[in-house]
């Protein structure tokens, strides 16, 4: 449900303030339910699958990064249901299990009057606007349509949000394709099938061998999901970022009469990109090991010449010794 709501809550954040929905309420599928295979590509290889019948999602994820040289796997599981979020790591075969809070932060919002709801979704604006001119990503509307695209034969909404696109089906709030360019990191998912049916009852069955243990962290969620909600809403929360703003603008005109730093040349982002390929295909391992081998390659170079210079000394020494004049009684 995670994704699901993470689809609705990007599109609600692009929508002008008095057309703003509950931000919390997990949306309506509009289906008896779906099921999505994925493929993932740039740093993170592999695949997808989720399937959601209207209150529950589940969501696993397969792939291997390479990073620094070492190259690590995940396989993931999620499960979202209205009151309970399960996640599981099938390597390791520990998992978590904690409240789902959207209920709660959804009815603590309901609970907001007027004045506080619209500065709930102004201060949620502004901190987007705010990390978009802090990654001088200002000249990028959120939630700009970009068109219509068709994956895995359903058609979908594709919307840009900084460095994010995403393409969302009409039928339902379900992200068909989804791609992240960030500095040193690219990801895509592709939509490779979609069933447009009610999951079969195994979709949802907790893997084997998994024990899921109570996240001590969330003891009371409907006091964290109110306090979350609360602060959202706070005047506290834009006055700090009233001040973020402030010295933001303030750091920009030292910058210069633009505000901004200079755009990167093709040559420029190309040895940025080469430098960003270096960092990924590292390998750490290999380089102590690399070292460590010339070290010892070199202290026994040096024994070797140390050897070789004391026997020539030694040599030297014989030879001088037998020209010593004869002692003269």
């Amino acid at each position: 449900m995670h994704r699901l709501l993470l689809s609705a809550a990007l599109a609600a954040f692009s929508l002008p303030l008095a057309a703003q929905p509950n931000p919390f309420k997990v949306p309506k599928m509009g289906l008896k339910g779906v099921e999505v295979s994925y493929t993932l590509s740039g740093d993170i290889t592999g695949t997808a699958m989720l399937a959601a019948d209207g209150s529950r999602s589940v969501h696993r994820q397969n792939g291997t990064m390479k990073m620094m040289g070492k190259t690590s796997t995940t396989d993931s599981w999620t499960l979202t249901t209205p009151d309970s979020m399960y996640m599981a790591d099938l390597t390791k075969k520990q998992g978590t299990v904690m409240p789902n809070t959207l209920s709660a932060m959804s009815n603590a919002y309901d609970d907001l009057d007027d004045a506080a709801k619209k500065r709930l979704h102004q201060n949620m604006q502004d901190m987007g606007a705010l990390l978009s001119k802090v990654f001088n990503l200002s000249g990028i509307n959120a939630g700009e349509k970009l068109g219509s695209k068709t994956y895995a034969g359903q058609e979908c909404q594709e919307r840009l949000f900084g460095p994010m696109t995403i393409c969302t089906m009409e039928k339902a709030p379900i992200m068909l394709h989804s791609k992240m360019s960030l500095a040193c990191f690219n990801f895509e998912e592709t939509a490779t099938e979609v069933k447009l049916a009610s999951p079969s009852a195994d979709a949802f069955v907790p893997p084997p061998g998994v024990v899921f243990k109570v996240d001590s962290r969330v003891q009371k969620p409907d006091s964290v999901a109110k306090g979350y909600v609360l602060y959202l809403s706070s005047q506290q929360l834009t006055d700090s970022i009233a001040k973020a703003k402030a010295q933001l603008q303030a750091s920009q005109a030292q910058a210069g009469p633009s505000g901004k730093p200079p755009e990167l040349t093709p040559e420029q982002k190309a040895s940025m990109q080469q430098a960003c390929d270096a960092i990924k295909n590292f390998d750490l391992g290999k380089a102590l090991a690399d070292a460590t081998n010339q070290m010892m390659k070199e202290i026994a170079e040096a024994a070797k010449r140390q050897a070789v210079e004391s026997a020539k000394e030694a040599a030297t020494e014989k030879i001088k010794g037998a020209f010593k004049k004869p002692k003269i009684p």
